[in-house]
């Protein structure tokens, strides 16, 4: 079978003929290392650097900033890396593999969660780089807004290799622009006086802690929609590594520069303030630092509409279905992207505090999934799944609705309410550590441990014998010889 979803020979770009289904191995492609610089673009954006001022806005000292982006940082992406490995192991976008633990329509409110989490992304995405423009240029936000949407559409329709190839030359660029502007704020500013400001408070630790964990665990609802046209047999390490190693490099070196310039000008705008160092260490650095921000906007806002879109078909499979094709791909990418526009259109200016909010709440909502997705696959079925009856109408052996994966989740996030502190809402127990927010720390393992006692019982034999026919199902599936309400969806 000819690869339909790469460049052709004469390096024409075709768009993409898969979204939600299954990769066969025979249009597998890519190697492991490209994972690190793809990785390293997803973080590789001035919204990252909005990440680590969260502390140092709340008067935590910069040294007290380093421990908490580190920690925070490595907390969120030990989950979201493990998730790389089920893009080459199973072939399947991320989240719909999720229907083994909460039913193919039990996942629509999970789904739903992550449609949002990636949108609210994008327009934050959309904001950042419409306002860098307007730096480099003239004001001109309500032209630009739309042009970065147009833009963003165009590559996500194209697919998953475009994106690709986008970030990886990005990548080079926007290392050496930050590599510039990282030495011209620390030849600016005053380090060592610095370092003395600000003290140690739990509540902006902990809020910083769990702003740098939220930030990489948002990922992780998208990690195999990017991983699984690698082949099969590429090493779990490997790709797990390059996935960490390429999303924590760019997300500690930002959100550190964040905290830098947030301590060293309390209450600028951090966009401006990195202009301003970059213009005062060489004429035109602050410029060229804007220019690389639009163009590494243009790199991030795809992947966001691009998964967006898978989540929302999974979502609409699960009642009706709808048969995998480049245009219902380009359909719902079309609507996102308009839907998204609107809701840049509507926010308030002052997007930093709605930011901060936007973390605590994806937090709250994507850590219970991660936490009960991970165990099932590393701890429970060992990455053996049917994926032909995951694709099957009606969910297959796996059913439309998964009680115990359903019933973790709600447990995980239940969990966490006392502990949630917003500016909306802070928990009983929240106030009582004077607004520190533990809630990940608490809902991550009660998520996992209720999820690992109630599989303890289940019973896997459906599911063995649909496994030990699975090849040939896919084969079936792949040819299109599978009407909705098939046989396929029982084992034999």
């Amino acid at each position: 079978m000819h690869d339909r979803n790469t460049a052709s020979d004469s390096g024409r770009a075709r768009v993409e003929a898969h979204s939600t289904d299954y990769i066969p191995e025979t249009e597998r492609h890519g190697t492991v290392w490209q994972q690190a610089p793809f990785w390293f673009m997803i973080n590789g954006n001035v919204t990252t650097a909005l990440t680590g001022v969260v502390g140092a806005s709340l008067g935590l000292s910069l040294v007290w900033c380093l421990v908490a982006i580190v920690t925070g940082g490595l907390f969120g992406t030990f989950f979201t890396a493990f998730h790389a490995a089920q893009g080459p192991q199973l072939g399947l976008p991320q989240m719909i593999q999720s229907r083994v633990q909460f039913g193919s329509r039990g996942l629509v409110v999970p789904l739903a969660v992550v449609v949002f989490v990636q949108c609210g992304f994008g327009v934050f995405f959309i904001i950042l780089g419409a306002n860098s423009l307007s730096g480099i240029t003239a004001p001109h936000n309500g032209f630009y807004e739309p042009l970065l949407c147009v833009v963003a559409a165009v590559i996500a329709i194209v697919g998953h290799d475009l994106v690709h190839r986008v970030q990886r030359w990005l990548s080079i660029l926007v290392l050496v622009s930050l590599a510039l502007v990282t030495v011209a704020v620390l030849a600016e500013v005053d380090l060592s006086g610095l370092m003395s400001a600000g003290g140690f408070q739990w509540t902006a630790f902990l809020a910083q802690f769990g702003a740098s964990a939220a930030y990489q665990i948002a990922l992780a609802p998208m990690v195999s929609d990017y991983t699984r046209y690698l082949p099969r047999k590429t090493g779990t390490r490997r790709v797990v590594g390059m996935v960490f190693l390429g999303s924590l490099a760019s997300a500690t070196w930002l959100e550190l520069l964040g905290a830098v310039v947030t301590t060293a000008r309390p209450g600028a705008d951090t966009v401006s303030a990195i202009q301003h160092y970059g213009d005062s260490f060489l004429s035109g650095l602050g410029w060229i630092t804007l220019a690389v921000t639009v163009l590494s906007m243009i790199g991030v806002l795809p992947t966001t509409f691009y998964s967006a879109a898978i989540n929302a078909l999974s979502a609409f499979d699960a009642f009706r279905t709808v048969r995998p094709s480049a245009r219902s791909r380009v359909v719902v990418i079309v609507v996102l992207v308009a839907l998204t526009y609107v809701a840049t259109a509507a926010i308030p200016d002052h997007y930093l505090g709605s930011f901060s909010s936007f973390l605590a709440l994806l937090s709250y909502l994507l850590i219970p999934w991660t936490a009960v997705n991970l165990v099932d696959f590393y701890l429970i079925r060992h990455s053996s799944y049917a994926i032909a009856e995951i694709l099957a109408p009606g969910g297959g052996v796996y059913g439309r609705w998964g009680g115990r994966g359903l019933i973790s989740y709600t447990a995980g996030l239940a969990a966490m309410v006392p502990f949630f502190s917003t500016s909306l809402y802070t928990g009983p127990l929240a106030h009582a550590l004077d607004g520190a927010d533990i809630s990940p720390l608490v809902g991550l393992p009660v998520a996992t441990l209720c999820y690992w006692l109630l599989m303890r019982g289940a019973d896997l034999t459906a599911e063995r014998t649909a496994i030990a026919v699975d090849k040939d199902r896919l084969l079936t599936l792949r040819a299109g010889a599978a009407p909705a309400g098939s046989s396929l969806a029982q084992p034999s």
